[in-house]
């Protein structure tokens, strides 16, 4: 795996009719598919597409020498650090990192149920946006159950929380990659009104593409995965169709998070072995290995020790429980994921030395039953749902579902994350004893950007 370490994951909502029937649609601005084209080719037509700010690009650092011009080059770093400080209008605001650090503890456990043994991967970032999307569609007990689930006192707050989380995540700069997108596909052979100021409303608030296609045909599925695979760089939706619409789905509501980022400290290939992996069937098999020792922050608790890896976006955080404990018992635990911090109380610093297995994993996930155990129960029922924010015809929510696609090599990570693992530079000196972090049989890791949790995951099978 010659490229940077890659994780992405797209969340799909599917929003069916309780009955169905033909349908007028709204007025297109473009045009993008023809009807008359081969089935199997993406059909749909344009109603707006988000408009992204144009992101300071990372200065280039001179080739070593005497003709070197550093001081050129801090200029420029200094500048461009401060044109990413202004897009992002002050970052993610405290109360947002709270509301999406307790969804992430008490969705995680409930995405990752049933997934026991297998290698599995969750953002629930992407489930919290794309929920999010829905909030301005539905109304009365279903809105209310969506912003309790989503942490958010009502609906103007979770809007600014979406602008907020979008612009402090968003990272677009020639070197590393951070991005969260949003579509909005309306059926074009459903009867009734789509309500124009909720389709507004997604497409200025959250960034969000807004489409019509022949949904239940597969054209419309062919549309949908080739923007997913647009958004996520071509990491999924490659080998055919990752939806199957119908033809009494009325709406689609798609998020997908892509994220791109080098190690600090990349891995040196030479170093890299191959050795044993005991996987949570207690099967030995073979694995290549990463090694390097690293200066950081660890833990060392009671049933399992961690440490944290820094990415140019962020810090991975890996997670070994103690032998006999399964990683996913951990996250029974709704203070795990937050406990996971270089700023905790009990946390040591020393030299850690790093055993690390090459990993690619995907998986996909029906999170139908987690949005049952959230609270958001209306919309799962035909005769209780109420999305008259979106249009007047009888919907409800049937499908949710995630996909999610992990890849760790020397060079990093390619996902969706950035943040900076804070180790001080007036710290303690490193202890005389080192830390070792073999991940050799089933671990966790969680990755973060600016203090957000975009992915927990579960590697079982090196």
């Amino acid at each position: 795996m010659k490229r940077i370490g890659s994780m992405l994951l797209a969340s799909t909502l599917l929003l069916s009719l309780a009955s169905c029937g033909q349908t007028e649609t709204p007025q297109s601005s473009q045009s993008s598919q023809s009807s008359q084209q081969d089935p199997a080719q993406a059909v749909f037509t344009t109603l707006k597409e988000p408009t992204y700010p144009a992101f300071p690009q990372f200065p280039q650092a001179p080739e070593d020498g005497p003709d070197a011009d550093w001081q050129a080059y801090y200029n420029a770093y200094d500048e461009y650090y401060s044109a990413v400080m202004e897009l992002r209008s002050g970052g993610i605001p405290e109360g947002t990192r709270f509301a999406l650090s307790d969804f992430a503890a008490k969705s995680t456990p409930l995405a990752l149920a049933g997934q026991e043994g297998k290698n599995a991967a969750y953002s629930p970032v992407s489930l919290w946006t794309a929920l999010a999307m829905l909030v301005p569609c539905a109304q009365g007990d279903s809105q209310t159950q969506l912003l309790s689930a989503l942490g958010a006192a009502g609906q103007r707050e979770l809007t600014d929380q979406v602008g907020r989380l979008w612009k402090g995540l968003y990272t677009n700069d020639g070197v590393s990659s951070l991005i969260l997108s949003n579509s909005v596909w309306l059926n074009d052979a459903q009867k009734g009104d789509y309500v124009q100021a909720t389709l507004d409303s997604l497409g200025r608030d959250y960034f969000a593409g807004v489409y019509t296609t022949p949904m239940g045909t597969p054209g419309a599925d062919q549309a949908i995965t080739d923007w997913i695979a647009k958004e996520t760089h071509g990491l999924m939706g490659g080998n055919g169709p990752v939806v199957e619409t119908k033809p009494e789905t009325l709406a689609l509501l798609a998020s997908s998070l892509y994220y791109k980022a080098a190690w600090m400290e990349p891995f040196e290939a030479s170093q890299t072995q191959a050795g044993d992996f005991t996987t949570a069937a207690g099967k030995t098999v073979s694995a290549d290995f990463m090694h390097t020792s690293q200066a950081g922050n660890f833990l060392k608790r009671d049933g399992y020790q961690a440490a944290a890896l820094e990415t140019q976006l962020g810090e991975m955080f890996f997670v070994l429980p103690q032998e006999g404990t399964a990683p996913e018992e951990l996250l029974n635990d709704t203070s795990f994921l937050s406990s996971l911090s270089s700023g905790a109380a009990d946390v040591q610093y020393g030299t850690v030395e790093w055993s690390v297995p090459k990993f690619d994993l995907s998986a996909d996930l029906d999170l139908v039953s987690t949005l049952n155990s959230l609270g958001i129960t209306d919309l799962l029922e035909a005769d209780k749902a109420n999305l008259s924010g979106l249009t007047s015809l009888g919907a409800y929510l049937s499908q949710a579902k995630q996909m999610a696609q992990v890849s760790v090599d020397e060079e990093g990570v390619e996902a969706a994350a950035a943040t900076t693992l804070a180790v001080d530079k007036n710290a303690a000196e490193p202890s005389g004893q080192a830390f070792v972090m073999n991940l050799n049989r089933p671990f966790l890791f969680v990755l973060r950007s600016q203090g957000v949790t975009l992915f927990v995951g579960v590697v079982n099978e090196a």
